[in-house]
């Protein structure tokens, strides 16, 4: 079998040797995939789930499901999983003496330590050193309220933390939250709510950050036979009850769709993205709009998604509070930008797999950016005599920071395996793009 590109310990990049066109598939959504196979596990009966994306995310979360006693069985390249679901709260662990690691995957950690707190049984999550520093404890601190016991073994309110969950299950009721600093805290608690013993009632005192993930959940949520919905702007209800099983289909990444997109803003061409349009559930799907703002043109039906681009971009004032995975996409155009672009609204992006505004505006500047790091954003302004040409780019064992800056050009990319997290042939295709240089 041919390695990977990604397999090298760096790749070097140039740009594309002609316009990008076609149509172009990016594999399943992390996000729709992790929040399905939970709610599957969760469901009573088989549910087969198709177009899953196969990374070393979801496996994280398909590793966990299975010690938890959830059969899940992978094919076609991990693109359809067969989940068999308890039917209810997670009842036994296999090897209870050693962790479910989450590694880096924020998704796993969070849903699973919610689903966790209502059954009854005692499971010890960990994850990577990333990971243990990453926010936790808004949401544990809740999950304690609602009548699981918490047990850290390190800093509290992070992990490592040992979860004896509910034995009658979640209590349900009123929780109330200031602005938590990941929406996955809050979808966290409407995935967990089918285990609640009354309906969950989640009132954001301060609103949420990237709320279209939120409405993410809720519609998945949906799908599987949940119940939840919005009360005005500021109050989430989720009723309890017993999923159900079902085909579902997960859609194509929106945020992995965003680099080909990217792609021919910047360079010129035209790209379609199937099965991914305005009717997405993914507020990344609306990345394509951004790009329009910068120069590039624009068709998106409910289940596609077409740009075009002669290749000239300019700088734009945007708040990507609901979209803040499309930072680093938006930073690296701005390189290829007439005048300055400032992106607003992210700070969320300090407790991701890097602290991605810090690692961004360090890398644009090697690359000969003038860049300001604000609290909640950057404010990018390209290099007068063009971006510098051979730069080695530090991907800070992250992977959007590998797949963005792959965008920039004449570019080294360090430690490009990184991006088995959520799209490992990425590389790949830049390959058949003629991008990627072979030694």
């Amino acid at each position: 079998m041919e390695a990977s590109a990604s397999d090298a310990s760096e790749i070097e990049i140039q740009r594309p040797p002609r316009p990008i066109a076609g149509v172009m598939r990016p594999p399943g959504s992390k996000s729709i995939t992790n929040r399905a196979l939970l709610l599957a596990a969760l469901a009573a009966g088989e549910s087969t789930l198709s177009g899953c994306l196969e990374s070393e995310d979801t496996e994280i979360m398909r590793a966990a499901l299975a010690r938890l006693g959830v059969r899940c069985d992978a094919s076609e390249g991990g693109a359809r999983v067969v989940v068999e679901g308890a039917g209810g709260p997670l009842r036994r662990v296999s090897d209870p003496a050693t962790a479910i690691d989450v590694g880096t995957a924020g998704t796993a950690a969070r849903f699973l330590c919610a689903a966790l707190a209502g059954s009854p049984i005692e499971v010890l999550v960990d994850g990577s050193p990333r990971m243990r520093e990453r926010p936790m404890a808004g949401l544990l601190e809740v999950l304690g309220e609602q009548g699981a016991e918490l047990r850290y073994h390190g800093r509290p309110g992070a992990l490592p933390v040992t979860i004896r969950g509910a034995a009658e299950g979640l209590r349900g009721g009123e929780i109330r939250l200031a602005r938590p600093p990941s929406s996955q805290f809050i979808s966290a608690l409407i995935l967990a709510a089918p285990l609640a013993r009354a309906p969950t009632r989640i009132v954001l005192e301060g609103g949420t950050p990237a709320r279209p993930y939120v409405d993410m959940s809720l519609a998945v949520l949906e799908a599987f036979g949940g119940r939840g919905r919005w009360e005005g702007e500021d109050t989430i209800v989720a009723e309890p009850g017993v999923l159900q099983g079902r085909a579902y289909a997960v859609e194509p990444d929106a945020s992995a769709a965003s680099y080909f997109l990217a792609l021919a803003a910047i360079y010129g061409g035209e790209v379609t993205i199937p099965d991914l349009g305005r009717a997405s559930l993914q507020g990344d799907a609306q990345i394509a709009w951004v790009l329009g703002r910068m120069g590039a043109e624009v068709e998106q039906g409910p289940d596609s998604t077409t740009l075009r681009s002669a290749g000239r971009l300019r700088g734009i004032d945007v708040d990507l509070g609901e979209m803040p995975d499309m930072t680093l996409t938006i930073a690296v155009a701005a390189l290829h930008a007439e005048g300055t672009t400032r992106i607003r609204g992210v700070e969320i992006l300090r407790h991701h797999e890097s602290d991605r505004l810090a690692a961004g505006a360090t890398e644009l500047r090697k690359l000969g950016a003038e860049v300001e790091e604000e609290a909640g954003g950057l404010t990018i302004t390209p290099p007068v005599a063009g971006i510098r040409r051979g730069v080695a780019i530090n991907t800070y064992l992250d992977h959007r920071m590998a797949m963005a800056f792959a965008l920039a050009g004449e570019v080294t990319i360090r430690d490009p395996g990184c991006v088995r997290k959520t799209f490992p042939g990425y590389f790949d295709v830049l390959a058949e793009l003629a991008m990627v240089r072979r030694p």
